[in-house]
């Protein structure tokens, strides 16, 4: 029931040359040229341009609808890329010019002495004399 160390060296020889052989087939498979070819379907790959494009234009005569929808959404897709970028760098100037402005409490009309004065102004303009209800602040 148990096999011979001959047996046994046998197996591992035979199962050491299939290995050897799926790697030499794997190793050829792998070549730039042999990817290439494969992924073609032609021998040439410098020549397969032409022929991409052909098909492509053979494609879009045939289909000119969805060849149509198909490019105004990466018409659209750059366009988003483009408009976003520009938002970025905006927000980026913006983000940098802010420590630059100057604060509202600079300002000469909001100065602590004038904000009473601003308040009355609201309040005037929010119920004025003529309204049947009148409200006057008087200090």
């Amino acid at each position: 029931m148990s096999k011979s160390a001959d047996e046994l060296e046998h197996e591992v020889e035979a199962t050491r040359g299939k290995l050897e052989t799926t790697l030499e087939d794997l190793a050829s498979r792998l070549n730039p040229s042999s990817l290439a070819e494969e992924l073609t379907g032609t021998r040439d790959p410098g020549g397969t341009l032409g022929l991409t494009a052909e098909r492509l234009a053979v494609a879009v005569r045939a289909n000119p609808l969805p060849a149509l929808l198909v490019g105004a959404g990466l018409a659209f897709l750059a366009y988003e890329a483009v408009r976003q970028g520009a938002e970025r760098r905006r927000l980026r100037v913006l983000a940098e010019e802010a420590p630059r402005r100057t604060a509202d409490g600079i300002l000469p009309g909001n100065h602590p002495d004038r904000l009473e004065d601003k308040l009355d102004d609201a309040l005037e303009e929010t119920f004025p004399g003529s309204d049947p209800v009148s409200v006057r602040i008087t200090k």
